[in-house]
């Protein structure tokens, strides 16, 4: 598999080359080709295995030598994984801007193993449209704490905060933001409401807009006296460890809903 190659004094590397139809190593602009070698270097991981060896003649060709065990244990599956868009999030959007590029240049590209053929296609210009989806809009809630409220115009936009994400793209009407103001920075709340979602290129969703309709405060409780309310209630008393419970029963209902 591959060609034995001699670099930095190890004598074992497989020999990859990535292969841009369009330029040649001397009409091709190095800010171009840095962009391409700098996502080439994402798609592929492990970048303190991968060495620049040289560019080749005829069409840019990209010669680089992955040492041997980082190829067999890590870089190869990565590139199938690539190929089958279960990769990291970082490789596939590397390889999406690779092959955006080669759109733009009206060309097309591959990554060739020396010795072993075409491990990975980038169809550039011949890549085949796809209909865009279109945005779904429904009924949903947000809970968190607002953070920011401002804006001249009849929509104001509101930021909420969950744990670490930020919703930037929430909006109301001035009367509710009036009502929001009392609770900037404070308690955590229910924002109720009609959410827009968009689909991206590589399948995920994400939040588009946010138009609240309402909210309601979310109360805060500590945990011993959940516990303490549902022993209450009755039938839980014989249960060892009442968080512990509610989560498989959240669970339970989540995989029920799939």
């Amino acid at each position: 598999m591959g060609e034995l190659t001699t670099y930095g004094g190890l004598t074992d590397g497989v020999t990859l080359r990535f292969k841009i139809g369009a330029f040649s190593p001397s009409t091709i602009p190095m800010e171009k080709l840095g962009d391409y070698m700098r996502d080439l270097a994402v798609v592929l991981g492990s970048p303190e295995k991968v060495h620049f060896v040289r560019l080749d003649p005829g069409s840019t060709e990209v010669v680089h030598v992955v040492e041997r065990w980082a190829f067999m244990t890590d870089v190869r599956s990565r590139i199938r994984d690539v190929q089958l868009g279960i990769a990291p999030v970082e490789a596939l959007a590397a390889y999406r801007a690779i092959n955006k590029r080669l759109v733009e240049d009206r060309t097309d590209g591959a990554l060739i193993e020396i010795g072993g053929g075409e491990i990975l296609r980038f169809p550039g210009k011949w890549t085949v449209e796809v209909e865009p989806f279109p945005p779904v809009t429904q009924a949903g809630s947000i809970d968190g704490i607002v953070i920011r409220l401002g804006g001249t115009g009849a929509n104001v936009p509101v930021h909420v905060q969950t744990g670490d994400t930020v919703y930037t793209k929430c909006f109301s009407s001035r009367e509710l933001a009036r009502e929001l103001g009392h609770h900037l920075f404070g308690s955590p709340l229910r924002l109720n409401g009609q959410a827009k979602w968009q689909r991206g290129e590589d399948g995920s969703w994400s939040l588009d807009r946010f138009q609240i309709g309402g909210f309601e405060p979310l109360e805060t409780k500590a945990l011993s006296r959940v516990v303490a309310e549902l022993r209450s209630l009755g039938g839980w008393e014989n249960v060892a460890d009442p968080w512990d419970e509610v989560m498989r029963l959240r669970d339970d209902g989540k995989e029920d809903a799939h």
